[in-house]
């Protein structure tokens, strides 16, 4: 192609130097589809321009873009990809039809736009047809010359390198976004380093360690107190300094959140990101926060220990009141001795007794299993409350007889009729009053009432104990969890409390605790439907 200098004028090349620059100007693709429009209705001149690109199923052109055109011709015509690519096979081709009888696409809408003559540019990136740049005359004597042509070829070769730039562009800001997103969305944190020392790091990660953003990796680094096995890492043996050295690198490690001075235990797996050419290009590091799994199966290692221990303390006076038996009953077999039934029977009573904490205890356990996995179920029967709650209280009374500290003093009309679970509203009661009894070891006074309100029963359990601190009263009544001070060095597994809690729940009723602190007693609401 000859140079344009020779065939154009010098303000027509200048004009087309700013036309240029105004494609390039933008990566926007639809600022550039609009500018090589404008660009060449101008400088070609022609009546009217477009750019047609594929349509989404590539079956056909398009105008993406146009000026001089009506809507109507701009949105309903299409150009078959077949008639384009029979036309076009490479860069550098044009063609110059008269229209419509040579048109490409719909006759009818070339008639009644009224265009003449068509100058078509194919627009290629490599080997790929993307799409033409036309330029159109309603003048039937309009001829193209070899610059108008020449000045065509230069803005389309332009608004090619403009689509793909523009396309490229998008597509690496949707890479972007994408990359953004999935790092957002990760529940653990992720940290990018680069070997320039800048580093990108996630909102996970930032509210893993509690940071805000830093420029630099040195100065996160100096932000946060990062040690492993008690010992703070040394300078330049943080994992991502590792993986930049080409390390890959997996353990735990503890770090204090700068913010609020919390200890956190992390699993941290750092490796490198090599290049084409094998160089290092970046690391990775993840930051998995394992502080609440760790003490998850540190407090189940407590509860096994616990429940354990629970379990077997009812199992030493039991093997030893039936060896005791069994030998007074050896004594009586072998020479003769007087059984005495009197001290029998309290044996017997005492393995009753120990048999029934044990029994109580998996009870609790399994209605806890139960509940967590929703399959705590409520039979419905009538039964009398009342009656209920005087015969758990009596088990109690036969159980202390000996000691004969408490004292138990019971509120409750005759009768009480109730809907509901009566062997979990004796579970209930058991736990309760048991409670009352063992959190007041000097004994005293338990107050047992049933009263009838508002088509519900409210059951209060008051002793005279060791209370509860105030600290406490919002935490008791959940699974494994039990009081500090004074109640911590009673016996027990957390749960009783929390069985009789979903219990009153399951009936739609209530439980709630009351005390006026350390040593002055505890009082149990419980409201359950009629």
């Amino acid at each position: 192609m000859p140079p344009v200098t020779g065939m154009a004028s010098r303000a027509r090349l200048r004009r087309l130097h700013d036309a240029n620059d105004e494609l390039i100007r933008s990566l926007n693709l639809g600022d550039r589809l609009r500018n090589a429009v404008k660009a060449a209705r101008d400088l070609v001149p022609a009546d009217a321009a477009a750019v047609l690109l594929p349509d989404e199923e590539g079956e056909a052109l398009v105008i993406r873009a146009q000026e001089g055109l009506s809507e109507r011709y701009a949105a309903q015509q299409r150009i078959p990809m077949e008639q384009v690519r029979a036309q076009f096979s490479a860069a550098g081709e044009h063609v110059i039809v008269d229209m419509p009888a040579g048109g490409l696409g719909n006759h009818a809408l070339i008639e009644a736009e009224g265009i003449a003559k068509l100058l078509s540019i194919p627009l290629f990136f490599e080997t790929r047809l993307i799409g033409a740049l036309a330029m159109y005359t309603k003048d039937p004597k309009r001829i193209f010359q070899p610059e108008d042509v020449e000045v065509a070829h230069l803005l389309a070769a332009t608004t090619a390198i403009g689509i793909t730039n523009a396309r490229l562009y998008a597509e690496a800001v949707a890479q972007e976004q994408l990359h953004r997103h999935l790092l957002d969305a990760l529940g653990d944190g992720v940290v990018i380093a680069w070997p320039n020392g800048r580093y990108e790091m996630n909102p996970r990660g930032r509210e893993i360690i509690g940071v805000g953003h830093f420029e630099t990796l040195r100065e996160l680094r100096d932000a946060v107190h990062v040690t492993d096995a008690g010992a703070r890492i040394s300078p330049g043996s943080y994992p991502l300094d590792r993986a930049l050295r080409g390390e890959k690198v997996t353990g735990n490690y503890f770090t204090t959140r700068p913010d609020t001075g919390e200890r956190r235990q992390l699993e941290i797996t750092a490796a490198p990101v090599h290049g084409a050419g094998g160089e290092i290009v970046a690391g990775v590091m993840t930051l998995h926060d394992i502080t609440d799994l760790m003490a998850a199966e540190r407090e189940r290692e407590q509860f096994l220990s616990i429940v354990s221990h629970e379990l077997r303390t009812p199992l030493t006076p039991l093997k030893a009141l039936a060896q005791l038996v069994r030998s007074r009953m050896r004594r009586t077999l072998t020479q003769g001795a007087e059984l005495d039934m009197e001290s029998l029977d309290r044996n017997l009573a005492a393995i009753e007794r120990q048999v029934d904490r044990m029994n109580g205890l998996v009870n609790d356990l399994l209605s806890v299993s139960r509940a967590e996995k929703g399959s705590l179920r409520m039979e419905q029967v009538a039964y009398d409350l009342a009656a209920v709650v005087r015969d758990v209280v009596q088990r109690y009374i036969d159980a202390t007889a000996e000691e004969a500290r408490h004292h138990f003093q019971v509120e409750a009309p005759e009768r009480l009729p109730a809907h509901g679970d009566q062997s979990r509203v004796e579970q209930l009661l058991m736990n309760l009053v048991g409670n009352a009894v063992k959190y007041s070891p000097t004994g005293g006074d338990i107050h047992i009432a049933v009263r009838e309100q508002d088509g519900a029963a409210e059951i209060t359990i008051s002793d005279g104990g060791i209370g509860i601190p105030s600290d406490d009263l919002p935490k008791l009544g959940h699974p494994f969890v039990r009081g500090g001070g004074r109640a911590g060095t009673f016996a027990g597994m957390g749960v009783g409390l929390y069985v009789a809690r979903i219990v009153a729940e399951a009936h739609a009723g209530s439980l709630a605790l009351e005390s006026d602190g350390d040593g002055k007693g505890t009082t149990v609401r419980v409201k359950l439907p009629l």
